[in-house]
């Protein structure tokens, strides 16, 4: 066989082995092996791409930055902002708070978990404060969380007697307009000003201090309940909620619109 012969029956990409390949693969004898088809394919892949891109993640980018660096004041004044926050924030409460807070806001009496769609705050409602909660949390453990004030077992410790947390609960059903013993609140007025020191963290009037982040003692928004079994227990054995910090599990924007959120009284216009 000539060189000439040999080169041309199994020179590049024409020898028995080539030809092989090519008639499994369903290609001419001589092309390069990368099927048309495939080609196509990883272009339409590319083309995706680029447009999650340029339609979905680049403006969604944009967003988040634009919510960060405004001012909470401002950005409730801006209605396309604000909006635009509320709808950012509704998945993130719906995949991270619900669980606790409930789908609609509506709080766990069990667990003692607050309701978030109602008027009554913890630690208020403005949104640099609404914030600061979710970014560091309630006796979370983290250095900056909200850990200000906690509620004492007044029974358990000795610091009041049985019968002195049972007229204490008299008084708030007093305050409260509910049925009462008026001899045992009349006994658990002088406790809740002198002896138990109550009035320090919840108020003079019982609905609570923002400062402290100690809820109100009368009303009809309660974390454990409000009946006097639950106010025995909880002035008896003290309560000492907490609530994790997400500066480590959720984005500045997704926080941001959370507080935008939790403000604007979405929750409870939706209860």
């Amino acid at each position: 066989m000539s060189r000439w012969r040999k080169w041309r029956d199994e020179g590049p990409g024409r020898g028995p082995r080539t030809l092989k390949m090519a008639m499994e693969s369903g290609s001419r004898p001589g092309k390069v092996l990368v099927p048309r088809r495939q080609g196509y394919l990883l272009l339409a892949a590319l083309l995706v791409v680029v447009a999650v891109m340029v339609f979905y993640w680049l403006p969604r980018r944009a967003l988040a930055a634009e919510l960060v660096r405004t001012e909470p004041a401002v950005l409730l004044k801006n209605p396309r902002l604000r909006d635009q926050a509320v709808a950012l924030a509704r998945p993130v409460y719906a995949s991270h708070c619900a669980t606790c807070h409930g789908a609609k806001g509506e709080g766990d009496l069990k667990r003692g978990v607050p309701a978030m769609n109602d008027a009554d705050w913890l630690y208020g409602n403005d949104p640099v404060d609404l914030e600061h909660t979710i970014l560091y949390g309630i006796r979370s453990g983290h250095p900056k969380a909200r850990n200000v004030a906690d509620m004492p077992a007044m029974g358990r410790t000795g610091q009041l007697t049985d019968g002195e947390v049972s007229d204490v609960v008299d008084y708030l059903l007093e305050l409260d307009q509910r049925p009462h013993d008026a001899a045992a609140a009349e006994r658990g007025r002088p406790v809740f000003f002198a002896k138990g020191n109550c009035f320090d963290c919840h108020a003079s009037d019982a609905r609570g201090v923002t400062d402290y982040g100690t809820p109100p003692l009368r009303g009809t928004s309660w974390m454990y309940g409000g009946d006097r079994d639950t106010l025995y227990r909880s002035i008896y054995s003290g309560r000492h909620g907490k609530c994790p910090a997400w500066i480590n599990k959720l984005a500045p924007a997704e926080i941001r619109g959370l507080a935008v959120m939790f403000h604007e009284g979405v929750l409870s216009r939706e209860r």
